[in-house]
């Protein structure tokens, strides 16, 4: 194989471009370096005098400017050497990674010289790079990484190190912090042993971004944030053997702990019913002043002032809460499930008053001030929503483990969604948990949990049908209509009385918006982007699980009506399949019509659809046995074929597709009936229609029936009691016609009996007396 031309480009390159405009050729030096794999991570050892022994120089060549660049004086050649020596070690394998122990001693140096943070955050990617690399050989762990690996922590924790008169650190922006972080969590799981003594250095200088306030004087992004969390709950891996899950509860006990003092300031308004199950004590709190909390203590988070940043406090460290359960432990743990539960339960029993003049209900304290419980209603919503992420990492965590806690979890959800239904961030959440839930427990849910989760199907419903341009509102009345017009434009309603003498209310001394009139579907519904939104994309998610994961025997007819409507208008196929599959059956044991036709419309070539549509057919026209009063929600299918024929054209070809040879035989036998009134037993119907043994009349009228075991419920009412009377007219139609042609004339000019049962006798009389002419005449022939 030849030399790739590109390392020779790139030493010539290097060799007579200036160190101050390195920086702009970097894209194209590392373009060149990537070519460069083969000869970079093969031995350096010459062997031969062809091409491939140019390529041992070149690399030695290449390595010396990197190296003279890294050590230079040059800001701008140390930004060049940082980034190919990123892309020397990504390429370079083995054979790079032995001889970069000079390369991490210099970019340890460059993170403590007055370089551009931009340099310096590259430096610390690029070691964090060969720190992870070095992790597979021991070898060069022993000799490369124990060494230094202390020096890198070093210089990053004074990067990142606070001032000593505010939480803010120093010269350094959340960038630079982030990149630490990340670094700093990656270098702990795979060196715990070396990273153990930073443990205390690491929370001290990090313990502001964990649940930072508006009152901190540190604005972390979240996604400082939420690396911040990450390294703290990873610092459990540098315990001693077996201490690690030890640490792990210790932190998390200690995170619920000041969860319950940050609530004891700012839920000081109300007075709680809540009583703690795991034996925490609320302290007293003063009602004076503005709420505040935290420390200066190394292991405290910083000191919080104001109901507002008291709420962010709280939300931050439910959020922390969520990130244990996110983040891989090192060894087993035990999770006290009970503290957590005792924790939600208190924020979820404090809720919204129903309205203004009912707040005297919640048990208001009344040494606080207005402004303070309005600002805490306000605040409410959001830390309902943390709560209810809580308990998603949860389950998502335990998985089936998490059974026993959904019941309290569902009763938890009903409160909240109750108080803050009106806000799309909690409804969103609600839906995302809810699925969860019923992916846990929903077919074991009994009723009462069923019935107090309807808001939240009733909502989803909604929310998912405005955003498709359908709304369930019903047209108010043309008063109420003026009423709500006028109240959205602000106007003030004088004394009014709706007069309906013509159907019509009118209204008087009313002042409003007559635009409002003028306001069409498409003005007030939500725009096709909305239908993309994460609230509807949680809610379409959820749809599908109410039809396949709550029992269906729990639900109203309306509820299911609800969401089969909304599965159709909306076009959620996952939802109209799973309907189709579970079909609705009511307390008197009706099965409600199947939505497959709108599926098979909406979906024609879809291959999921066709073989549901297949199976279900063929599930309907044969297997199991089954009675006449019975019925298969299956059968359904049927009807869709018969849906094009005429009620007798349809009850003809199902009794001829039965079995046309035994039709010929009883209507033979029906013929050759001799009239005697007995009764035959009526054979078992097998499904299908299909008679064993049919030798009478009755048996007839049952085979002309058995067409309605494939009809569904909405026919099987009136078409189906039809079709018996027309079958029965015909069979005594003909009975009576055979009966009159063989009843001889009457005395008084051949007038017909009174009676059916009169011509019975009549008809019996007259066999008896011609067998009584007919043993005359055999007597006098003898």
């Amino acid at each position: 194989m030849s030399l790739p031309p590109d390392l020779g480009v790139l030493c010539r390159r290097l060799a007579s471009t200036p160190a101050d405009d390195l920086p702009r050729f970097c894209p194209l030096l590392v373009s060149h370096v990537l070519r460069c794999g083969e000869p970079l991570s093969s031995s350096q050892e010459a062997k031969g005098k062809d091409k491939l022994a140019e390529a041992p120089v070149l690399v030695h060549r290449l390595r010396t400017h990197i190296t003279t660049l890294l050590t230079g004086k040059s800001p701008a050649g140390r930004f060049a050497a940082v980034c190919l020596i990123k892309a020397v070690v990504d390429v370079g394998g083995w054979e790079s990674l032995r001889s970069s122990d000079p390369w991490i001693r210099g970019l340890i140096a460059v993170l403590q010289k007055p370089d551009p943070l931009a340099t310096k955050e590259l430096c610390i990617v690029t070691l964090t790079r060969i720190f992870m690399l070095l992790q597979g050989y021991q070898t060069l762990v022993r000799e490369m990484a124990t060494p230094t690996l202390p020096s890198y922590a070093t210089a990053c924790l004074q990067l990142i190190k606070p001032s000593a008169e505010s939480d803010k650190p120093s010269r350094t922006p959340a960038s630079v912090i982030e990149a630490v972080v990340c670094s700093l969590s990656n270098l702990v799981a795979l060196y715990p042993t070396t990273m153990r003594p930073f443990c205390a250095q690491i929370r001290s200088a990090l313990r502001g971004c964990i649940a930072p306030t508006s009152s901190d004087a540190l604005l972390a992004p979240h996604s400082l944030k939420e690396s911040a969390r990450h390294l703290f709950i990873m610092l459990h891996y540098t315990a001693p053997k077996e201490g690690s899950g030890n640490d792990w509860v210790k932190a998390l006990r200690a995170s619920v702990k000041d969860c319950h003092s940050t609530a004891d300031q700012i839920f000081r308004a109300v007075h709680e019913s809540w009583k703690s199950s795991t034996g925490y004590i609320s302290k007293s709190v003063r009602t004076d002043g503005e709420p505040l909390g935290g420390g200066e203590a190394g292991e405290e988070l910083p000191v919080w002032t104001g109901l507002r940043a008291g709420a962010e406090r709280l939300i931050g460290l439910i959020e922390y809460l969520v990130e244990y359960f996110q983040t891989p432990t090192k060894a087993a743990v035990t999770i006290p499930l009970g503290e957590l539960l005792d924790l939600t339960a208190r924020i979820t029993l404090i809720i919204l008053p129903a309205s203004a003049g009912s707040e005297e209900s919640v048990g208001l304290n009344v040494a606080i001030g207005r402004d303070e419980k309005a600002e805490l209603w306000s605040v409410l919503p959001d830390i309902h929503t943390a709560t209810m992420r809580l308990h998603t990492a949860i389950i998502g965590r335990l998985g089936e483990s998490a059974l026993p806690l959904a019941t309290d979890i569902l009763d938890q959800i009903a409160r909240i969604f109750k108080s803050d239904h009106y806000l799309p961030s909690v409804r969103e959440t609600t839906y995302i948990l809810t699925k969860e839930l019923l992916v846990l427990s929903g077919p074991t849910l009994p009723r009462l949990a069923v019935d107090s989760a309807t808001p939240v199907i009733q909502s989803c419903c909604k929310d998912i049908l405005l955003a498709v341009g359908h709304s369930e509102d019903k047209a108010p009345a043309p008063a109420t209509t003026a009423t709500l017009a006028a109240a959205h434009s602000g106007a003030k309603f004088g004394a009014a009385k709706a007069k309906s003498s013509n159907g019509a209310g009118k209204q008087n001394n009313v002042t409003g918006n007559a635009d409002a009139f003028l306001a069409t579907r498409a003005a007030t519904c939500p725009s096709g982007a909305a239908a993309v939104s994460s609230l509807v994309s949680s809610a379409s998610s959820l749809l599908p699980f109410f039809l396949s994961h709550l029992p269906q025997c729990h639900l109203s007819p309306e509820v299911r009506g609800q969401v089969d409507r909304t599965a159709i208008l909306s076009a959620n196929k996952d939802a109209m399949i799973a309907s189709c599959l579970h079909p609705y059956k009511d307390s008197r044991g009706r099965y409600y019509p199947s939505i497959l036709p709108f599926l098979v419309r909406q979906f024609p070539r879809d291959q999921a659809v066709e073989v549901l549509r297949t199976n279900l057919l063929r599930g309907g026209v044969g297997g199991r046995g089954q009675t006449a009063e019975a019925w298969d929600p299956h059968a359904e299918l049927d009807d869709l074929s018969l849906d094009a024929m005429d009620e007798d054209e349809a009850a003809a070809a199902a009794a001829k597709n039965q079995d046309g040879e035994r039709a010929e035989e009883d209507t033979a036998m029906a013929d050759d009936d001799d009239g005697d009134g007995e009764e035959k037993e009526k054979k078992p119907v097998g499904f299908g229609g299909w008679i064993p043994q049919a030798d009478t009349a009755a048996a007839s009228v049952e085979a002309a029936e058995q067409p309605a075991v494939v009809v569904p419920m909405k026919r099987k009412g009136a078409d189906h009691a039809e079709r018996v009377a027309a079958v029965k007219k015909r069979d005594t139609r003909s009975k009576t016609t055979e009966a009159a042609a063989a009843k001889p004339a009457t005395e008084d000019g051949g007038k017909d009996s009174d009676s059916d049962s009169d011509g019975s006798v009549q008809l019996d009389m007259t066999l008896d007396d011609d067998e009584e002419d007919e043993d005359d005449e055999d007597d006098e022939d003898r």
